[in-house]
């Protein structure tokens, strides 16, 4: 009889996360969000710069999204108007007089692009060893976004992507297909599936064949890119699953669509509308189905422990390499406290 046991994870692997919409920060604005067991702060400067900061003033610890302000390219503290800039350095106070040096304000290194700020977090505080990928958006609609707050974790939300016997059970996929097998280059990971469902699509039960090519960087940053036939209709999708405390992470997802060339392909009634009104029409849809399928983990994610190692069977997919993939987010040495501290054992 084997015995099992929760895997003691540490609740912050290293790597970027989404910590806003660039939508959500304005030139000038504070807003405060939890990430990695903290409080920070996200502000955009006069030059239009977005900085991820520690919510609390190095000097006397006042809290810069409760009065503080932006002023030019620094933030400015309510507590004695001691101001800092985007490297964390206190460039002046409220009296005139020379700062410390010793005064630094911690800075995340953060990133901005598809409409999307991202934070670095490493334990140790080294630089960023890997990037995100910039998507090229000429021809595709911007993405729409959800968010979710749920009790897991960031491996727990990415190993989705290759649990392939989930895709039958619990999402309802028939005739499930893999492409072309999982593989990574460092923090990047990369596996393409096919499979079918029996959908409702525009008030019709039809089969709907999906390819999904699944680009996964670190364990807060997947992007998806599917092929939908018979309809070529082409979407990408985002998984972007952010902790915020221990056991607990921000799941935002996004989704978008290449604009509809061929709305014939779709159903003939289709091609009577402006092609720029068909692609909204899908894209809505497409948007809400994706919204539902992600939902359907939900109780899952939460409720389930993490066994490690998991006694596989045939058909589970890759899951053992996505583990070991999976480990170069962690120190060996972590300082952090295990996820599950007081874990029972589990027998099988």
């Amino acid at each position: 009889m084997a015995v099992y046991k929760k895997i003691p994870l540490k609740p912050f692997p290293n790597g970027w996360y989404v910590v806003a919409l660039s939508e959500e920060l304005k030139q000038g604005e504070i807003i405060t969000r939890q990430f990695v067991g903290k409080e920070i702060v996200i502000y955009r400067t006069e030059s239009g710069k977005a900085v991820v900061a520690e919510a609390y003033c190095p000097h006397m610890g006042g809290h810069f999204g409760y009065g503080g302000t932006v002023e030019g390219e620094t933030i400015k503290c309510p507590f004695h108007h001691f101001c800092f800039n985007h490297e964390g350095n206190c460039t002046k106070t409220g009296y005139d007089s020379k700062p410390s040096s010793k005064l630094k304000l911690p800075i995340f290194p953060s990133d901005e692009k598809n409409n999307l700020i991202l934070a670095w977090f490493d334990e140790k505080g080294n630089a960023p060893s890997f990037e995100t990928p910039t998507i090229a958006m000429n021809g595709w609609t911007d993405f729409l976004f959800a968010e979710y707050d749920l009790n897991s974790h960031p491996q727990e939300t990415s190993e989705n992507s290759v649990d392939i016997g989930h895709f039958g059970i619990v999402h309802g996929y028939k005739d499930v297909a893999t492409i072309s097998e999982m593989s990574h280059n460092g923090p990047y990971l990369q596996a393409k599936y096919g499979m079918t469902r029996i959908g409702d699509f525009l008030f019709k039960q039809t089969d709907i064949r999906t390819e999904f090519n699944v680009h996964v960087h670190g364990l807060g940053y997947s992007f998806v890119q599917t092929m939908v036939s018979p309809f070529e209709i082409e979407t990408r999708h985002l998984v972007l699953s952010t902790p915020t405390a221990a056991g607990k992470i921000k799941l935002r997802i996004g989704a978008a669509i290449k604009n509809i060339a061929h709305p014939s392909k779709i159903t003939p009634l289709l091609s009577l509308l402006p092609k720029p009104l068909v692609t909204k029409i899908i894209h809505k849809n497409t948007f809400k189905g994706y919204c539902h399928d992600v939902s359907q983990d939900f109780k899952i994610w939460q409720n389930k422990i993490y066994i490690d190692p998991p006694l596989l069977a045939k058909g589970d997919g890759p899951v053992a390499q996505y583990r070991m993939y999976a480990h170069q987010f962690y120190y060996e040495d972590s300082l952090q406290p295990d996820l599950y501290p007081n874990a029972l054992a589990a027998k099988q």
